[in-house]
């Protein structure tokens, strides 16, 4: 949920930008990202079609993606179409569309019944106008000792779910809870507990008011912007990391190129950094690994069955949009001082081109640590590199957590994504002080006591990246490596081994979860070629570790969520199918995303196929969690397996001088 509600809908943390994004006037690339003309451009056409009036609210402007064959075939300088898709709400009803922006028209424009879209930034200061104006509400405050006309709160506007209620069929809804934020800077440490608004946001109202009794607001400050009153610790001498002969990456447009590696990247409205045309040059090759790579959805339910509580079960990606939460980066602390910082354009609800400066940075780093070495004890040989990265990355902020995403290239040809955790555990408010108090065990039965009067509720994080593997071409196959136990026979000696046992995958599904562990291994191959070794070219997809949802099937949240019930999908390549959980995941009834595109049972045995991983974690807070989390890391891998005929590190020269013995 999103945490920039206030300066987001106030305006404060973007700009109108008349020029273009990068000094850019057009488009250089198939995959560059929207221009502000372009923007403007599409919809000038709508509003000169008709198709849009006053009420008109864009909820997404974003590239559509040319065909893929077009990519591949495109050469630098040649022309290419742009084209934009646009998701809008107008009178209540959901509209999207194609606009041809090459002959500045509209292409297909068409009322989409039964859906919501992602929630808009002016609705979240809506719905706080909304909720502090309803006499209820106010009634329900100053049963709690507050007065409505000198209150100090923050309202934050919550997507509501779906529970099968009729009632709330068709309306467009938010949940809303409030937050005394009087002697703190940490809107999310006093939590109002025991009130809940229902808004609906076309009626204007408030539709329902859940008051299960007031509840002692907790008086911690919860701060951690400011100096504490404790005596700080002396602070370290700087630790550097530098490149003092400047950076080794370049950057071509929305191109870049470090070492061996290549990639375009750009910023998308609702999925954040999106990777594409990843490459490894190899020799006089240009190989093909990953054709584009993005974040496609994330759910974050929470496991407490309390009514002002049980609803939350976010689809942050697909209700609020990774791209307008991704907020400027501080050098020095996000990334390092001498990252380079990268802006984007976005639109705004007006379809308004939004300059956002400096939400990505890249970097490379040396990690410390050895890329590769041995040391031999035999005639005391020594050899060795440091591994050095290159990264980029963003830190979208969605409601009280903040999300660390990079993407990782390595000197071994390996492509990393890894996904930090930090931000502000959200927090319930309780009678117990501590876990001596008599409620404490009833307060603390879904979660941890994390501060005075305050518990971390226990939830999840799911996050589902869509990976369309590309493998030295289009034609790729996933395979199954089991590692299969084999009893011995005979006497003495040995009396089991495991070995490998391939099974490639021939139909579109899911790979179960209680499939997965440490006897089965992932490989993505090309079945039409050979390495130097008559092996197929491939990468393993190496996961750090995934949980799944343990909610059940039939719940309303795991069935809008179902690609949480997996770590692995695989499905045939279709260009629409971007999302985890569809396209509109708001307020969605479920069966959406991955359960609905496996459904066809396509062939994907030497196909073009693409991967979805959940990467998920269980998170039970502790009280070091409070007030803010030190970042929790999880990652993913694809490391090359046969895509090489050796070590691709080896001609790595040195640069480094390895100390004499004793010094």
């Amino acid at each position: 949920m999103a945490n920039a509600f206030c300066c987001l809908a106030a305006g404060l943390a973007v700009i109108v930008l008349p020029a273009v994004w990068g000094g850019q006037s057009a488009a250089t690339h198939p995959l560059d990202p929207l221009s502000s003309d372009e923007i403007v451009a599409a919809i000038d056409a709508l509003r000169q079609a008709g198709d849009t009036d006053a009420t008109t609210r864009f909820a997404l402007i974003d590239l559509d993606e040319p065909d893929k064959s077009a990519v591949l075939a495109w050469q630098p300088g040649q022309p290419f179409v742009r084209r934009a898709f646009v998701i809008a709400r107008q009178r209540s009803t959901v509209y999207e569309g194609i606009v041809d922006l090459t002959g500045r028209k509209v292409g297909r424009w068409q009322a989409m019944p039964n859906v919501q879209s992602g929630i808009l930034p002016g609705e979240w200061g809506e719905a706080q106008r909304i909720v502090t104006h309803d006499p209820g509400w106010q009634a329900a405050m100053r049963r709690r000792g507050y007065d409505p006309s000198h209150i100090q709160v923050f309202c934050a506007p919550l997507a509501a779910g779906y529970f099968g209620d009729r009632a709330e069929e068709g309306r467009r809804l938010l949940r809303v809870t409030c937050f005394d934020t009087a002697g703190t800077s940490n809107v999310w440490a006093r939590p109002i507990e025991g009130l809940l608004a229902v808004v609906d946001l076309d009626a204007n109202k408030v539709v329902r008011l859940i008051d299960t009794g007031p509840v002692p607001v907790s008086r911690e400050p919860g701060r951690f912007d400011e100096a504490s009153q404790r005596a700080l610790r002396p602070a370290l001498k700087p630790v550097v990391n530098e490149a003092p002969a400047g950076p080794n990456f370049a950057l071509d447009g929305n191109t870049v190129h470090w070492n061996n590696w290549s990639f375009h990247y750009r910023m998308d409205p609702r999925a954040g950094l999106i990777l594409s045309l990843v490459r490894y040059r190899d020799g006089d090759r240009e190989r093909m690994v990953l054709y584009r790579g993005s974040l496609a959805e994330m759910f974050v339910p929470y496991m407490d069955p309390d009514p002002g509580w049980s609803f939350r079960t976010y689809m942050d990606v697909g209700e609020y949009g990774f791209g307008p939460l991704s907020l400027p980066l501080s050098p020095g602390s996000d990334c390092p001082p001498d990252a380079r910082f990268l802006s984007a354009i976005l639109p705004d609800e007006q379809g308004r081109p939004m300059d956002r400066d400096g939400v990505i940075c890249l970097f490379e780093r040396n990690t410390a640590a050895p890329l590769w070495r041995h040391a031999e004890i035999v005639n005391n040989g020594y050899e060795g590199r440091p591994a050095v990265e290159l990264v980029m990355r963003t830190i979208p902020s969605a409601g009280n957590y903040d999300y660390v995403i990079d993407w990782v290239l390595t000197e071994a040809g390996a492509i990393r994504i890894d996904v930090g955790a930090t931000g502000i555990d959200e927090v319930k408010g309780v009678p117990a002080q501590t876990m001596a108090d008599p409620t404490a065990a009833r307060d603390a039965a879904y979660g941890n006591l994390v501060a005075s009067g305050l518990v971390g509720v226990n939830h999840d994080h799911f996050l589902s990246f869509r990976l369309d593997v590309d493998i030295d071409g289009q034609a790729n196959t996933l395979v199954r490596q089991q590692l299969v136990p084999q009893r011995l026979k005979g006497a003495g000696g040995r009396r089991s081994l495991w070995r490998v046992v391939d099974e490639p995958v021939a139909v579109e599904g899911p790979l179960a979860g209680d499939m997965h562990s440490g006897a089965e291994l992932w490989r993505i191959e090309n079945p039409n070629l050979a390495n130097g070794l008559g092996q197929h070219p491939g990468y393993e997809l190496r996961p750090g570790h995934s949980a799944t949802s343990l909610l059940a099937a039939d719940d309303f949240p795991q069935r809008r969520a179902g690609f949480s019930g997996a770590p692995l999908w695989v499905t045939a390549y279709d260009p629409k199918e971007l999302y985890g959980a569809g396209l509109y995941p708001n307020q969605s009834r479920g069966g959406g995303g991955l359960p609905a595109y496996v459904a066809q049972r396509r062939p994907v045995a030497n196909a073009d196929i693409v991967l979805w991983y959940t990467m998920g974690f269980h998170h039970v807070p502790r009280p070091e969690d409070w007030p803010v989390l030190p970042t929790m890391w999880h990652t993913v891998s694809l490391v090359p397996y046969g895509f090489f005929d050796r070590n691709p590190a080896l001609d790595l020269p040195r640069d480094f001088v390895r100390p004499a013995a004793g010094k």
